[in-house]
């Protein structure tokens, strides 16, 4: 049984901004050029957007063992889209060697054979979802730090690190500003994926619902993401 928070949380919030918006956000970018620059830009939001497809599915399901390996896929997913921010900055930071289509699809799947190692933790023991929890997840201490620790160093750092040297390329005033909206759009981002990992490693009811409200605001907030950019993407 969903309450009505979680309810909220999943099938009006994320379903609408996470699922909804973020493929129509794809759809706007490749509209406006199909380069490599727009694919690589396109699938961070298309991604983002099958994860939280994900996890709505799953809401309604009660078998633990399928449950898991969903919620798992989701959180996959959702970390996925990291290496995405982190290879359109690349590419902004002209010139690049030996950043081609090759490199970039090396990138993305080194990225996604270790994220895979969230799959055997989580399913022996790392993540519990069950009656006992109330069908909502419960992580333990090695799930979380395998995606802090490996997110934090080779992602999120990374990322924040090479959109601060942008935005200190920029001469003009105007790209300055549409960049900080960028940068501010990442925060965000890595603001939902860090509050849903330490979220569901307290599994506290306050802490959730308190969480529930947040997010809506942080999702949002995203999308200002595309809104930095979007001139960009048309040179």
């Amino acid at each position: 049984m969903i309450d009505l928070i979680r309810f909220i949380e999943i099938y009006i919030i994320q379903l609408s901004i996470g699922g909804i918006l973020f493929l129509f956000i794809a759809v706007l970018i490749l509209r406006r050029s199909t380069k490599n620059l727009n694919q690589i830009f396109s699938m961070f939001f298309i991604t983002i957007a099958i994860s939280t497809i994900t996890n709505i599915v799953y809401a309604s399901l009660q078998d633990p063992i399928i449950v898991i390996i969903l919620h798992i896929l989701t959180y996959y997913l959702f970390s996925w889209a990291m290496v995405y921010l982190l290879i359109f900055n690349l590419l902004i930071l002209r010139p690049i060697r030996g950043l081609n289509q090759i490199t970039q699809v090396l990138l993305i799947s080194v990225w996604a054979f270790i994220l895979a190692g969230l799959f055997p933790i989580g399913i022996n023991g790392g993540i519990i979802i069950n009656t006992t929890t109330g069908w909502k997840p419960v992580w333990n201490i090695s799930f979380l730090l395998y995606g802090i620790i490996f997110c934090s160093f080779l992602m999120i750092i990374p990322s924040i690190y090479t959109s601060i040297k942008i935005y200190n390329r920029f001469e003009t005033r105007e790209l300055k500003k549409r960049w900080k909206f960028f940068i501010i759009g990442i925060l965000f981002y890595y603001l939902i994926w860090g509050g849903n990992s330490i979220t569901n490693f307290l599994a506290n009811e306050i802490i959730r619902t308190v969480w529930g409200i947040i997010i809506f605001f942080s999702f949002s907030a995203i999308y200002i993401l595309y809104y930095g950019v979007a001139k960009q993407l048309e040179e």
